[in-house]
C-alpha cells in the first residue's frame, strides 16, 4: 500500500509520507543533532550514533562483527562491482544512468597467459578495489570542515585500516582516523527516504589501486632509457581511459574482451596497456595525455623492432590454428598484434600529417606481423571450455579486425591494400551474445556451434545465379568483415583498368558487383543481431557496415577515393582535389548509389543534425564522416550533372523522384540546425519546372549540411573535424561557380 506524503516541512515545502522522515529532513535545516556521543561527536540519526560507537569504541571484535552485518549499505560486496550485462534482465537501477560498460567477470583466471603469476590489469582481489569510490571521497570532503585535502583520504572509503600501504605517513592515518568518521558523513543506504541521495556513490568499475599502478608502472622500467620525463597516469586517470575506451572504442571495435579485461596479464608486453590508455584518453578528450601515451607505446613498439623481437621469429611460424595450445611468448606476440594495432588506429585519425606518415609506417609492420602469427585455423575446437574459446575467439577478432582496417586504411587515403582477403583461411567471429557473455554459464546458453569461415561466406556472395544465399547466422563483426572483402574486391577491380583515372567498372564488372551487393544485403536483412538501433551501442558494427555497403555502390560507377588527397590533412587541399574530380554518367543504374547517399543524409536529418552532433557522436563510428564525405561529393556532382545536361535530357521520373527527395531531406536538415537555418530562403522550394536552379541549389545545400554536421560534431577523433572543413572548404569553392550559373542567360 502506498502512503500518502501530507507532511510538509515548513521550509522548502517538501512533502513526506513518514514523520520520522519529516523530522530528519528538518534537521538539514535546523543543522541540530541531537544524537551525542561521550567522546563528543554528535550526530542527525541514531543508526549513526551507533555505528559510530561500535566502529571507534568498541572491540576489534564489535567492529568486525559491525563490518559483517552491515556491508549491504556500507563496503561494497564483490559482486556489486560486476556491471550487469546488456543482454541481461537487470534492473535500470543497477547501472548508473548513462553507462555502457560492458559486463566483467571479476574473479575470471587468467586467460590470456595461463603461466603468468602477476596481473597487470585490474586485479579483482585487491582489498582496496572496494573502496576506491570518487563519490564518496567527494561527499565526505563536502561534509566534513578542517579535513586536510590529502588525496588518500579523499579517495579511500570508510575504515582507513583497511589499506594502510596506500598511506606512507603512520601519524596522518592516525590523524584521519581520530579525527574524521567517514562513515557518519554518508546516509545509510538502507533507508528508503534519503535527502542526499544524489551524493550516493556512483560505480567506477575501472578503479585501481596504488600498488596495482606501481605494478603497471614497474613493467616499464626495462624501458625507462626510453621514457625518460614519461608521467605514469595517477589511478583515476587509469580508470577514467579505461572507462573511456570501453565506453567509446569496443563497441566500434570488438576485438579485446571486455568482460575478462581485468584479467588480462601482459606483463611482458606493457605497451599494450599503454596503447589502450591512450585510446582511452582521447575519448575523455584529454589530448596531450592521449599524444604522451601514444609516444610512450610507439617508443617501446619501435625498439622491440629494430632489435628484431617485435613479433615472433619466422622459424617458429606455423600453420597451427587459433584453437591449439600457445605457449607464453605466443599470447606476447598476439599483444603486441593488438598494441600495433591500436597505434594504427590512433595514429590514423588524428588528422595530423606526421602521424599519419608513421599509421603508414604501422601498416607493413601489421602485415608482417599478422603474416608470421598465422592467419589459418584448420578447425574449431575449443569446444565447452570458456577460457579457451575467449582465447581463441579474441585472437581470432584481432586478426579480422587488423585485416579490415588495413583495408580500411586503403579505402580512406587510396592506398592498395597490405593484405589480400585470399589470405584469410578462417572462421568468422562468434555472435555478440557469445562475445559479451560475463561468465561461463551464460556463455554456454548462447554457446553455437556451427561457424562460417571467411572463405565459405565470401565465395556465396560472389557465385553466379540468381538464387539467394541461404538464412544467415552471422554476426554483426561477420557482415563487417565480408562487406570490406568487396571492397577490397571492387577497389583492386579498379586497379586493372587501363585508364588510372577511370571513373566505373566494365559493365560487366559491374552487373557481378551488383549482385554481391545484393547477396551481402540478403546476408546481413537474415542475420539474427544486425539492427540500426542507435541507442544500443553494440549495433554499432552492423549501422556501420550499411555505410560501407553504400560506398561500395558509389564506387562502382564513381570512384572518389583517388580524388580527395585525405593524407595531405589538409581541408583545402582536399578540397581543391575533389573539385576536379569528373562527375558520374546520368542513369537507372545510379539508383541503389543514388538512395544510399540520400539516405546517409536522412538518418542525420531525423535524429536533428544538432542533436547528433552534440550528443550522440559516440554512437557513429569514423568510417561514417568516411563514407559521408564520398556521399556528399557524390550527391553534389550527380546534382551538378543534372543541372548541366537538364536541357537536352530532361530528368525520367526516377530522378524527379530523387531530387524531391533529396530536397525534403535537405530542408529538415537544414531546420534541425540553427546556424543552417538561415540558408533556407536561399534554398527555396523544390521547383521540377526549374530542374536547373533547383539542382544547383540542392549541389551546394547537401555538402553544406554535412560540414556544418562534421564542424560541430564533438568526436574525440580530429579526423572528423577535418572532413567537415574539407566539405565546408568545398561547399565554398563550388558556390562562386553557382551563383555565376543562375545568372547567366
Amino acid at each position: 500500500m502506498t502512503l500518502s506524503r501530507s507532511l510538509t516541512c515548513e521550509v522548502c515545502a517538501r512533502s513526506f509520507a513518514r514523520f520520522e522522515h519529516l523530522q530528519r529532513h528538518s534537521r538539514t535545516h535546523t543543522k541540530e543533532k541531537p544524537y551525542n556521543c561521550q567522546c563528543g561527536r554528535s550526530f542527525t540519526r541514531k543508526d549513526l550514533l551507533t555505528r559510530h560507537e561500535r566502529l571507534n569504541h568498541g572491540s576489534a571484535e564489535e567492529r568486525d562483527n559491525w563490518h559483517e552485518v552491515q556491508s549491504p549499505s556500507g563496503q561494497r560486496k564483490p559482486e556489486d562491482q560486476v556491471l550487469a550485462s546488456p543482454l541481461s534482465d537487470s534492473s535500470p537501477g543497477d547501472v548508473p544512468s548513462g553507462s555502457t560498460d560492458a559486463p566483467m567477470a571479476e574473479n575470471a583466471p587468467s586467460i590470456f597467459d595461463a603461466y603468468s603469476t602477476q596481473s597487470l590489469l585490474f586485479s579483482g582481489s585487491d582489498q582496496s578495489a572496494g573502496f576506491d569510490d570518487p563519490m564518496l571521497g567527494y561527499t565526505r570532503f563536502l561534509n566534513t570542515p578542517g579535513v586536510p585535502l590529502d588525496m588518500n583520504h579523499l579517495l579511500l572509503n570508510q575504515s582507513l585500516d583497511h589499506v594502510p600501504s596506500l598511506l606512507n605517513d603512520g601519524s596522518l592515518h592516525h590523524h584521519l582516523a581520530e579525527t574524521v568518521d567517514s562513515s557518519s558523513l554518508v546516509p545509510d543506504q538502507s533507508q528508503g527516504d534519503d535527502d542526499f541521495h544524489e551524493l550516493k556513490p556512483v560505480r567506477c568499475p575501472w578503479l585501481v589501486s596504488e600498488s596495482q599502478r606501481m605494478q603497471l608502472q614497474d613493467a616499464l622500467v626495462p624501458f625507462k632509457h626510453l621514457l625518460p620525463s614519461f608521467q605514469y597516469p595517477s589511478k583515476l586517470a587509469i580508470a577514467r581511459y579505461m572507462g573511456g575506451f570501453v565506453d567509446g572504442f569496443s563497441h566500434h571495435n570488438p576485438f579485446i574482451h571486455i568482460p575478462t579485461l581485468r584479467q588480462m596479464r601482459n606483463e611482458h608486453t606493457p605497451e599494450l596497456t599503454l596503447a589502450i590508455l591512450a585510446i582511452g584518453a582521447q575519448y575523455r578528450y584529454e589530448k596531450k595525455t592521449a599524444r604522451s601515451l601514444y609516444h610512450a607505446t610507439r617508443s617501446i613498439v619501435l625498439d622491440r623492432w629494430r632489435q628484431g623481437n617485435l613479433f615472433r621469429p619466422s622459424t617458429q611460424t606455423s600453420s597451427r590454428g587459433a584453437h591449439q595450445d600457445l605457449s607464453p611468448s605466443d599470447h606476447d606476440w598476439m599483444h603486441r598484434i593488438r598494441t600495433l594495432l591500436l597505434l594504427t588506429i590512433f595514429a590514423s585519425w588524428q588528422g595530423d600529417l606526421t602521424l599519419t606518415q608513421q599509421a603508414f609506417e604501422y601498416q607493413g609492420m601489421l602485415a608482417r606481423g599478422l603474416r608470421g602469427i598465422g592467419l589459418s585455423e584448420s578447425s574449431d575446437k575449443s569446444g565447452s571450455n570458456w577460457l579457451a574459446w575467449i582465447r581463441d575467439e579474441s585472437d581470432r577478432r584481432t586478426k579480422l579486425f587488423a585485416w579490415c582496417f588495413l583495408n580500411l586504411q586503403g579505402f580512406a587515403f587510396d592506398i592498395p591494400p597490405s593484405l589480400l582477403g585470399r589470405e584469410l583461411n578462417m572462421f568468422l567471429p562468434s555472435s555478440c551474445k557469445e562475445w559479451l557473455a560475463p561468465n561461463e554459464p551464460q556463455w554456454l546458453a548462447t554457446r553455437q556451434i556451427s561457424r562460417t569461415t571467411f572463405k565459405q561466406a565470401h565465395s556465396n556472395h560472389l557465385a553466379t545465379g540468381a538464387s539467394q544465399p541461404s538464412a544467415s547466422t552471422l554476426s554483426p563483426m561477420g557482415n563487417y568483415i565480408l562487406i570490406h572483402a568487396l571492397m577490397q574486391r571492387i577497389y583492386l577491380t579498379q586497379q586493372l583498368s587501363p585508364d588510372e583515372h577511370a571513373q566505373s567498372l566494365f559493365p560487366q564488372d559491374i552487373a557481378n558487383f551488383e549482385q554481391a551487393l545484393h547477396r551481402w544485403r540478403h546476408t546481413w536483412r537474415t542475420s539474427p543481431q544486425s539492427g540500426l538501433d542507435l541507442h544500443n551501442p553494440y549495433n554499432s558494427l552492423a549501422f556501420t557496415s550499411t555505410a560501407l555497403l553504400g560506398v561500395a555502390h558509389v564506387r562502382i560507377y564513381c570512384n572518389f577515393g583517388q580524388w580527395r588527397d585525405l593524407q595531405s590533412c589538409d581541408p583545402s587541399t582536399i578540397a581543391g582535389t575533389l573539385k576536379k574530380a569528373p562527375p558520374p554518367q546520368r542513369g537507372p543504374e545510379l539508383v541503389y548509389a543514388l538512395l544510399h547517399s540520400v539516405h546517409a543524409l536522412n538518418i542525420p536529418a531525423q535524429i536533428g543534425i544538432s542533436y547528433l552532433a552534440h550528443c550522440k557522436s559516440f554512437s557513429w563510428s569514423i568510417q561514417h564522416a568516411l563514407c559521408d564525405l564520398e556521399f556528399a561529393a557524390f550527391l553534389s556532382k550527380w546534382l551538378l550533372a543534372v543541372s548541366a545536361s537538364c536541357d537536352l535530357q530532361p530528368l525520367s521520373v526516377l530522378e524527379n523522384r530523387v531530387v524531391c527527395w533529396i530536397g525534403r531531406v535537405v530542408r529538415e536538415a537544414l531546420l534541425s540546425h540553427d546556424d543552417s537555418a538561415d540558408m533556407l530562403p536561399d534554398l527555396g522550394e523544390v521547383d521540377l519546372n526549374n530542374p536547373q536552379k533547383t539542382t544547383q541549389r540542392l549541389s551546394y545545400a547537401v555538402v553544406k549540411v554535412w560540414a556544418e554536421m562534421f564542424q560541430a560534431c564533438n568526436s574525440p577523433w580530429p579526423i572528423v573535424n577535418l572532413v567537415g572543413q574539407s566539405l565546408q572548404r568545398y561547399s565554398e569553392l563550388i558556390q562562386p561557380e553557382l551563383a555565376g550559373a543562375s545568372t547567366s542567360p
